[in-house]
């Protein structure tokens, strides 16, 4: 369901809809030092580690080409009967990813709520917003974040929902259950340097993957593809491209091997004859046998 050009975070949206296959997300985000700048809209993130490509989403490799923090967020969350449009959160960070051949730029997005709770997400965070701040707060100040930083922190490792919307992006959500949480002063500072950003965030339809992020195992050598069936399940063809080394010799689909056997079988009982021929001959008795038969013959 959308409301105003935007799709509602929550599963009352999803549905029935699941993918947790064509929506797979994989990561492994490498440590790296990053440059915000005030946008006036946003902070903007730089990151000097962006060659590697940490992440793998619908079996494509993704590079980290930049993060966002706005205020309010993009998305709206738990949306219901009574309210299905849904609600903004204080604030929301969005990673921009650029496909490293093919694909669709992907959007990993974490809401952001006040919250006096604090773990290592909302610490860094809180430190990335402090530092631009302390900056004379002037649009389009550029701050070095000299602290080594690796996505893997803010990232919740917890189901998530997924969309494309009308521009061809994949967009990944966190449920606003597993925000980051920031305290009334960091969200304040954070208010008075950006303005907000009305981004339509419009959406066909939003899926759930219950799994989560690094859950899907897809070894070397097996394709995996998916393909969505009506407009909630995922259709998942499986191809092995791995030759087994194991055979069932009682299988109507290794007849070879058993010929080679009993060709095998056979070479072995043809030499056993032979060699019981050539050891009975050389028996005496058994030749002198033999020539007194040949003898009486002549």
């Amino acid at each position: 369901m959308t409301t105003n050009n935007n799709i509602d975070i929550s599963k009352y949206t999803a549905g029935n809809n699941t993918c947790d296959l064509k929506c797979a997300y994989n990561f492994d985000y490498p440590e790296t030092n990053l440059v915000a700048t005030n946008k006036g809209i946003m902070i903007n993130c730089i990151f000097d580690n962006n060659t590697s490509t940490p992440v793998v989403y619908n079996q494509q490799k993704y590079s980290v080409a930049s993060m966002m923090i706005v205020s309010p967020s993009i998305h709206f969350f738990n949306g219901n009967q009574t309210n299905p449009a849904g609600n903004q959160t204080n604030a929301e960070i969005i990673i921009v990813h650029t496909p490293s051949v093919s694909g669709n730029q992907l959007a990993v997005c974490i809401p952001i709520i006040q919250s006096n709770d604090t773990n290592e997400a909302s610490n860094f965070v809180t430190n990335l917003i402090q530092s631009v701040s302390n900056s004379a707060n002037k649009q389009g100040q550029q701050v070095n974040i000299n602290t080594s930083i690796t996505l893997n922190t803010i990232i919740p490792n917890q189901p998530f929902y997924s969309y494309t919307d009308g521009n061809n992006i994949d967009f990944i959500v966190f449920d606003i259950s597993d925000a980051i949480g920031l305290n009334s002063d960091t969200i304040t500072s954070l208010q008075q340097m950006i303005q907000p950003f009305p981004l339509p965030t419009p959406g066909n339809s939003l899926f759930y993957n219950k799994n989560g992020p690094n859950n899907s195992n897809i070894g070397d050598g097996i394709y995996i593809k998916c393909n969505p069936v009506g407009a909630s399940k995922d259709e998942v063809p499986v191809e092995y491209t791995k030759n087994s080394s194991s055979y069932d010799l009682f299988s109507g689909k290794n007849e070879n091997v058993i010929k080679i056997i009993l060709q095998i079988l056979f070479v072995i009982l043809i030499f056993a004859v032979l060699v019981f021929i050539f050891m009975w001959f050389r028996k005496p008795s058994n030749v002198a046998q033999v020539a007194a038969a040949v003898g009486k013959t002549d």
